[in-house]
């Protein structure tokens, strides 16, 4: 996958007769876990300019787009053209798409995917962002594809962006496919708290923290689910989305995807990976909340790395978000 680079940002069915309520067999999907998640974000709003675009073409493939030019909006409008059936987004997730840009002045287009293929970018839709992707697509199902129109203000901070010849009068518009959606945060059942793990705590962001039992850290490698998701299983060779956090047996964090804003992927394989945070993994369910403790062998050894001392016993918390 390709990230989308937009320099807008400082430099942009179920079948059968199955029981009424009854849960699908087998592991689920965004579809079917998405039903039990509320929205962070601020769900999308329309509008009278953004309903003056026209789009053509069938879902996946790059679609004709025509509307008056200068057009002006207000804010972030949202228009859905194909509304898909594959879960609803709330924000503050990851999302894979396809897409094309136009200025809302001009009607040149100036940046595009490559639609009918499986090359789609991701978008990280992070509440209160510029241009606020996440206020756009919130509430938009995976499978639409939909037109949203940025006023100035909301897509550059009506400063322009030289690089795409968009004066700082210029809106935007873009034609989105949401392709697939990942969760915000582990969903699924909690599971009691197991002998001899430190605890974890969860901020309303979902972002953990965790109390460390007053005991010599363990020498074995020890791994529980502390939220049990209903999605796929992680298998050696998946590659993964993520949100983790990373400790000393001491406690001192060392690393955290949710300080940086956004989840990482990985591919689950000792190349690229510590063979602790590998086995972490290994066969846990999307939707999870996995805590390890990882002794030093199978984490950085009697080497240090970075913040970590050598020889240091380690602590992950990580939210299974999705597979790519």
């Amino acid at each position: 996958m390709r990230k989308l680079v937009i320099a807008l940002l400082p430099i942009l069915v179920l079948a059968g007769c199955a029981p009424a309520n009854s849960e699908p067999e087998g592991p689920l999907g965004y579809d079917v876990i998405s039903q039990n998640l509320s929205e962070i974000c601020d769900v999308y709003s329309g509008g009278d300019a953004v309903d003056q675009i026209e789009l053509s073409g069938d879902f996946g493939v790059a679609p004709e787009v025509t509307f008056p030019t200068p057009l002006v909006g207000t804010g972030v409008e949202t228009k859905v053209f194909i509304e898909g059936d594959g879960g609803k987004i709330v924000g503050n997730q990851r999302v894979a798409m396809h897409f094309t840009g136009f200025n809302a002045a001009t009607g040149e287009q100036f940046q595009g995917s490559e639609f009918g293929t499986e090359t789609t970018i991701i978008q990280d839709l992070v509440q209160g962002s510029t241009p606020d992707f996440c206020h756009a697509l919130t509430g938009v199902s995976v499978g639409s594809r939909v037109a949203v129109l940025l006023d100035p203000q909301s897509a550059h901070g009506g400063a322009g962006v030289e690089g795409l010849a968009v004066g700082p009068n210029d809106g935007i518009i873009f034609v989105f496919d949401i392709v697939t959606a990942y969760l915000p945060t582990a969903t699924g059942d909690q599971v009691a708290a197991k002998s001899g793990f430190p605890t974890v705590i969860l901020a309303p962001s979902g972002q953990p923290g965790i109390q460390i039992p007053a005991t010599e850290a363990p020498v074995e490698f020890m791994k529980a689910e502390t939220i049990l998701g209903k999605g796929e299983p992680i298998a050696i060779g998946d590659t993964v989305v993520l949100q983790y956090s990373g400790w000393t047996w001491d406690g001192e964090q060392f690393d955290s995807s949710w300080e940086r804003g956004a989840p990482a992927s990985f591919t689950v394989a000792s190349e690229g990976l510590i063979e602790g945070f590998v086995r972490a993994l290994d066969g846990a369910t999307v939707g999870s909340q996995v805590i390890a403790v990882i002794p030093p062998e199978l984490g950085y050894g009697d080497t240090a790395q970075g913040a970590i001392p050598a020889g240091s016993t380690l602590i992950f918390v990580i939210d299974i978000l999705g597979k790519q």
